[in-house]
């Protein structure tokens, strides 16, 4: 049987009207009999409708496909999450820019605008702008026109830095957690100091314990009034006791790696008034900027809302979806205080996972669909996004290239296997030989290897900074 040695490169996702139609990546090392060769790439090619008859490849339409694997197209070729450090941007380094990626035969970029590098210098004319000023909108306009003129597939990080929020964000509007405040009482003593209870906070259930070993079961306590600052135990306590604090609070998390002017906190992602407020505050503004050249896709990049595992009215939701209060029960989250805890904490969890989706994921899908873009989202963490929350994701997107784990490459490998989605990226390279610059080709090649064996069949380099020819060579 003859073979073939042939390298494919990578096919990504082509938009047929209104719909999409992607297909994956096929990588090879060694060498594959020519009639298998041809029957996988005959499947990658684009079909006019699903009842159109299966035809056997030509030996000159495989001639004619392997020719374009050669020379692949501008989409399907490698992206490179760019880096827009300031964002201090001029026109003309965005135009060379650009320019160098199409001549290196990269097919695209995302656009990442992060924190700056120096502060402004009127020597140099080195001056940051605002994120989301006119001058800034300005100059991703000139981007997203230059790059479809380019032939190069633009998509944007739907904010600055991550997770999502900024000053746009509110404390009420802030990731959110449940907080819990521990007071050792002595015998005798009955009264007893409230926590502090911040803005953005309310304190939901208040227990007592006793004894205070750990062996103690817990007795819910009423709430004292509003104006309050202590609360009075009744009877008095014969021996130490414990009371517990239950608040619903914020985790005070900021946004990372923000640019200027995109400082603040991180959004509750259980909110669905914070997710659209935050949307009308960026989102619109960002796709309204584009104009007629949209970008291919918007992009979620990690969650990390580090600590977030509850929501100001997490209650009312958890008994509409579970069919019980949670309120008697909220020492089970903490401590195996009931033989049905673990339960509880799995129902808890189930619900976190659920308002994930039903107020962020899903909603911010749909705004995506509304603007005729797609939604790429490094969908995992936390909050607690389960494997089925891929339903809501376009292009699922994973990091890692850790072989004895489960790494969010595969991760998200498995959401798109499962939900039929031919295309899943990786943010590739983030950590490779760390501290920078030490990495040889062979070094980037074998971790792109490592991605493909995971189930990743689109490489997303990070990254590209932004570096104007006067900052020289690192």
């Amino acid at each position: 049987m003859k073979r073939v040695r042939i390298r494919l490169s990578w096919l990504q996702p082509a938009r047929l009207g209104g719909s999409t139609q992607v297909a994956g990546l096929i990588r090879s090392h060694g060498a594959w009999p020519v009639g298998l060769v041809a029957l996988v790439l005959w499947s990658l090619l684009p079909a006019s409708g699903f009842s159109q008859a299966v035809q056997t490849p030509q030996a000159g339409d495989l001639k004619q496909l392997l020719e374009a694997f050669k020379d692949p197209p501008p989409e399907c070729r490698i992206m490179m999450r760019w880096w827009w450090f300031g964002p201090a941007i001029t026109e003309a380094q965005l135009e060379r820019e650009m320019q160098r990626m199409r001549e290196g035969g990269i097919g695209g970029f995302e656009i990442q605008p992060v924190y700056p590098l120096a502060m402004d210098e009127e020597a140099t004319g080195l001056r940051n702008l605002t994120y989301l000023d006119d001058e800034f909108l300005k100059r991703l306009e000139l981007v997203a026109r230059r790059a479809r003129e380019l032939g190069l597939r633009m998509d944007i990080t739907l904010g600055s830095g991550w997770p999502f929020g900024g000053p746009w964000i509110a404390i009420d509007q802030a990731a959110s957690r449940l907080r819990v405040e521990r007071v050792s009482v002595p015998a005798g003593q009955q009264r007893v100091k409230l926590p502090a209870i911040d803005q953005g906070e309310r304190l939901l259930a208040i227990f007592r314990r006793e004894p205070a070993d750990g062996s103690g079961a817990f007795e819910p306590l009423a709430l004292p009034p509003a104006a309050a600052d202590a609360l009075r135990l009744s009877p008095p306590p014969t021996r130490q006791v414990e009371v517990w604090f239950f608040i619903a609070s914020r985790t005070g998390q900021q946004v990372k790696r923000p640019a200027v002017g995109a400082e603040g906190f991180v959004l509750d992602h259980y909110d669905a008034a914070a997710l659209r407020h935050y949307l009308a505050e960026v989102g619109d503004r960002l796709i309204k900027a584009t104009g007629p050249y949209r970008p291919y896709a918007m992009f979620c990049d990690s969650l990390e809302v580090f600590g977030s595992d509850w929501s100001q009215d997490f209650l009312e939701e958890f008994q509409r979806r579970r069919g019980y209060d949670l309120k008697p029960k909220l020492p089970a989250l903490v401590v195996d205080t009931l033989p049905e805890s673990r339960s509880i904490r799995r129902d808890w969890a189930m619900t976190l996972t659920e308002l994930f989706e039903d107020r962020f994921l899903k909603p911010l899908r749909d705004w995506a669909r509304r603007h005729g873009v797609l939604l790429r989202v490094q969908n995992y963490g936390v909050p607690p996004a389960a494997l089925r929350s891929h339903r809501y994701v376009d292009l699922p997107e994973g990091e890692g290239w850790h072989w004895r784990n489960l790494s969010p490459s595969r991760w998200a490998a498995s959401g798109a296997h499962l939900y039929g989605v031919p295309v899943v990226s990786s943010e590739t390279w983030t950590w490779l030989h760390s501290p920078a610059f030490r990495a040889t080709p062979l070094d980037v090649k074998v971790e792109a290897d490592m991605h493909f064996l995971q189930g990743i069949n689109q490489l997303i380099g990070h990254g590209w900074p932004y570096s104007p020819p006067e900052a020289g060579y690192p």
